[in-house]
């Protein structure tokens, strides 16, 4: 039985707020306001402790916990405390028997994997723990996701937080803008699209606001098609092509630009799944413009049969029409492609710039693997704001090189918040340009060329 309308509204509705709460409760339940770590307890166990950093003015620092068996306060040493472990079990070569991995002592460098000095086990026999080193575990062991010994809090990230780094990432960001303004007005005029650049810098501008703060299923794309539709009654349906074509070309440009830095960190086990991810993607969309762009290829994938068998044919004519213009005029599509690079490269450094703020352990150059993915993931509407998403994204690429939970969550709520600071000044040209959000009956004629199938299309980049 099919659904009504309202129903598979509220279907949707249910799944990506589903999606974002269930991912933001994980990522708060992992939180911690004060710094944490592991240290022995009087039974040899280890044990969760409250770290209380103090600065000496010598530049010296001070480690102070609430000792967890006399509840009295006092100095420790960072040799007293422990390494969280990455896995939960070990197998032991003299016995064969699997034993309980408690707390690891790990050297310095926490980026990438890295041999433990010694594991602390619940010895299977005595059921007490006791030490061993990484030669006693059944094919040796390799930390591949290092915990730091001290697990820094909120309260002393975002107070420690350099100013400076955090007001360059936001001084940067609006050259994203521009230029994406700019790719935008190259691909409207080269199919026939009398807009100015001043007016698709506008459009652009409102289309980020709407996109980010106005609440309901119409997203910033709708709106800058809708507008830029009204531009043009003969290219009405190339006006909406231009926004997608648009959209993809950012997209793919990201999937390079990530795919290549993650290809050259090669040594680094993630960034070698995200370089092949991509590789894969990238070699999907070629195969795919090739197929489409070679009528022989079209009747023998039978490409040209779906293509009829689609609804709306007007409109989907007119789209094969727009691409085809493009395939005549392929130095568009590299210009705005190579245009893109810097718009990421923007993007990243200023997530970079906000990681150096909050301490991040990472390599600036490892930046241009993790946020690339990150924003992706973000981009994919399965939830508002990508909430849940970019944080299991964040938290999975980041903690293999020594960051926290809590530096992940810093990081993704960075990127939203460089992006929503911006877009709030697109509410300037809301007023003064009296833009507002099209009607559902204007909405849904929108959608009828962004998506042929009558879906409705947000973005939420």
């Amino acid at each position: 039985m099919a659904l009504s309308p309202s129903v598979k509204k509220w279907v949707k509705f249910s799944i990506r707020w589903g999606i974002a709460i269930f991912g933001i409760a994980y990522v708060i339940s992992n939180l911690t306001l004060r710094d944490h770590a592991l240290m022995t307890g009087a039974n040899g166990l280890p044990r969760d402790v409250v770290i209380h950093v103090h600065s000496a003015p010598d530049g010296t620092t001070d480690l102070i916990v609430t000792d967890p068996d006399t509840g009295e306060a006092r100095s420790v040493t960072p040799d007293e405390l422990l390494n969280r472990p990455d896995v939960k079990h070990v197998t032991l070569k003299e016995t064969n028997a699997h034993a309980t991995l408690l707390a690891l002592s790990l050297q310095e460098d926490l980026r990438g994997p890295s041999r433990p000095d010694y594991l602390m086990v619940m010895d299977p026999g005595t059921q007490r723990p006791r030490w061993i080193t990484p030669e006693q575990v059944s094919g040796g062991y390799s930390v591949q996701v290092p915990y730091p010994k001290i697990e820094i809090g909120l309260n002393r990230m975002f107070r420690e937080a350099d100013p400076t780094f955090l007001w360059a990432a936001v001084a940067i960001f609006p050259l994203t803008y521009l230029l994406t303004s700019l790719r935008w007005w190259m691909l409207m005029r080269a199919l026939g699209i009398g807009v100015t650049p001043a007016r698709a810098f506008t459009l652009n501008m409102v289309g980020a606001f709407y996109n980010t703060f106005m609440p309901g299923s119409t997203g910033g794309d709708v709106l800058k098609a809708y507008y830029a539709a009204k531009q043009t009654t003969q290219y009405r349906t190339r006006a909406v092509m231009s926004v997608i074509i648009d959209r993809a070309i950012g997209l793919l440009a990201l999937i390079l630009l990530g795919g290549t830095m993650a290809a050259y960190q090669w040594d680094l086990p993630i960034a070698r799944r995200v370089a092949v991810g991509a590789g894969v993607i990238i070699a999907m969309v070629v195969v795919g413009l090739v197929v489409f762009y070679t009528p022989v290829l079209r009747r023998v994938t039978g490409l040209d049969l779906i293509l009829r068998k689609l609804p709306m044919q007007a409109q989907v004519g007119k789209a094969v029409e727009a691409m085809e213009i493009f395939r005549a005029k392929p130095l568009l599509g590299l210009v705005a492609l190579v245009l893109t690079f810097p718009v990421h490269g923007t993007a990243i450094v200023s997530a970079m710039l906000c990681g150096m703020a909050f301490g991040l352990p990472l390599a600036a150059v490892y930046y241009f693997v993790c946020v690339p993915v990150i924003v992706l993931a973000g981009s994919i509407p399965i939830s508002p704001q990508g909430a849940g998403v970019m944080e299991f994204f964040a938290i999975h690429l980041t903690r293999s090189q020594g960051a926290t939970i809590g530096q992940a969550f810093a990081l993704t709520m960075s990127i939203r918040l460089l992006g929503m600071l911006w877009n709030l000044t697109g509410g300037l040209f809301v007023l003064r340009g009296g833009y507002h959000a099209p009607t559902d009956s204007e909405a849904q004629s929108v959608d009828a060329d962004l998506a042929p199938r009558g879906t409705a299309v947000t973005s939420e980049v």
